[in-house]
């Protein structure tokens, strides 16, 4: 058996399961509502739709990998559409059954405690005794009807009482698809501008006040059309930046999926130029033809190679890596500082563009001490997270301890610092979905520290 047929069966029959007690639970609410309700607002005619869809929506993601290239329509958009649809129908689901199973297990646990109640502390059976002579018992009066009128009500009463708890509890689970869907369809391209100052020691004053625009993972394949990039690019224009820096992964996976970003890439224009490094979705691609395809416009692709800059006197160089992260060792940063010629008098900052935080830790931090700030993107800020003043957590915490924004660390030799920056990136990799985490344009302003 081949390991997609077996991931596939695996994966249905996860999502048959995930779906099928959803139903279970919401068909003992639509059977309980119909007792009050008929026709539509009964909402028996959920049911049987419920049952259709279950089982299309579990066999469609293995359908569409396996027959997608077979589709004489815009796969770009297809697959944005479809990704968007089938998260906003699970991504729910899945915490939906999460509350339900936690309520079930209280329940559970409730109904085990009766149990060994009822038979470890129920009071001995007493022996009948022969009923003793005397007269003849007296019925208990029959209740009066008002007393039953009272016990109907009360029962009703309960009734209503218990639907009202189920409707409010099924109305508090439609939350997660309108939030999912909001972050499907709204906050996937609303872009946020971060503004960021980096103070550094001895900062050349002509290089104070300096500003470098930054844009990271693109991922041009999880764009809907031309229209996101060409947004984040007038927001770029709008800023004004010295400098702008494109941290890697331009496309997915192919390098036909360039045609969406390669428009936008060709207005970019800063005083000091438009540099960029590969990511290690560009490798995932043929990386010639990114390369190539990103060289075709005003962003120079440093591939180990660097860029020296005159600014009134200092020097700026700039200075990209291929990748170096998880399964991939391309980056040669001996190679990319090789010819670089220092400032004699210390009037420089040297700038790296590197797609991995990773790379910081492993190799920049306890090897080349000189190099004063390096720009990153990869972990998205996990896409989903939140981030409310002082508190903020994503997703990509749990695997990445620089996962998103400013970081500093003292000097291997003990002068100053030298600082990270993790964009949290423009596009989206995996479900095409963004809830707390939005995507990143950075602002960052060189100061003298």
């Amino acid at each position: 058996m081949s390991r997609f047929v077996f991931i596939s069966l695996a994966l249905v029959a996860a999502l048959l399961a995930v779906d099928y007690y959803v139903y279970r639970h919401w068909r003992r609410y639509v059977r309980l509502r119909s007792r009050h309700h008929s026709g539509i607002h009964s909402l028996r005619w959920t049911l049987p739709l419920y049952q259709v869809l279950m089982p299309l929506m579990a066999v469609s993601m293995p359908v569409y990998f396996a027959f997608s290239n077979w589709w004489e329509v815009e796969p770009k958009l297809a697959r944005a559409l479809f990704m968007g649809i089938w998260v906003t129908y699970y991504l729910p689901k899945a915490l939906l059954a999460l509350a339900l199973l936690v309520k079930d297990g209280i329940r559970f646990v409730i109904w085990l405690f009766g149990w060994f109640q009822e038979r470890l502390l129920a009071p001995a059976e007493v022996p009948a005794s022969a009923p003793a002579e005397g007269p003849a018992e007296v019925p208990a009066p029959a209740p009066t009807p008002t007393a039953e009128a009272r016990l109907d009500l009360s029962d009703m009463k309960r009734m209503r009482r218990r639907e009202f708890v189920q409707r409010l509890g099924w109305s508090a689970a439609t939350v997660p698809f309108v939030v999912v869907g909001y972050g499907v369809f709204k906050s996937l391209y609303d872009f946020q501008v971060f503004r960021v100052d980096v103070p550094i020691r001895d900062l050349p004053r002509a290089l104070d006040g300096l500003t470098v625009a930054q844009l990271s993972d693109l991922h041009a394949g999880s764009f809907f059309s031309e229209r996101p990039m060409h947004e984040a690019v007038s927001i770029v224009e709008s800023l004004r930046p010295d400098l702008i820096a494109i941290t890697g992964d331009f496309v997915n996976h192919d390098a036909d999926e360039l045609p969406l970003i390669l428009p936008a890439l060709n207005r970019l224009r800063a005083p000091l130029g438009v540099y960029g490094c590969p990511g290690n979705h560009d490798h995932y691609a043929r990386i010639e033809d990114v390369v190539r395809g990103v060289r075709s416009t005003p962003v120079d692709l440093l591939v180990n190679q660097h860029r020296t800059l005159r600014v009134d006197g200092a020097r700026l160089h700039v200075i990209g890596t291929d990748n170096t992260g998880f399964r991939q060792r391309y980056a040669d940063l001996p190679g990319a500082l090789d010819g670089l010629q220092a400032d004699p008098h210390g009037e420089e900052v040297r700038l790296l563009l590197a797609h991995d935080p990773t790379f910081w830790d492993a190799h920049v931090r306890p090897g080349f001490p000189e190099i004063d700030l390096m720009l990153c993107g990869h972990t998205h800020g996990g896409q989903i997270g939140f981030e409310v003043g002082p508190l903020r957590w994503g997703l990509a915490r749990v695997a990445y301890a620089r996962w998103a924004g400013l970081y500093a660390e003292a000097r291997a030799t003990g002068a100053g610092r030298q600082f990270l920056y993790v964009n949290r990136g423009a596009g989206t990799v995996g479900p095409p979905l963004r809830l707390g985490i939005r995507p990143e344009i950075t602002l960052l302003t060189l100061r003298r520290a």
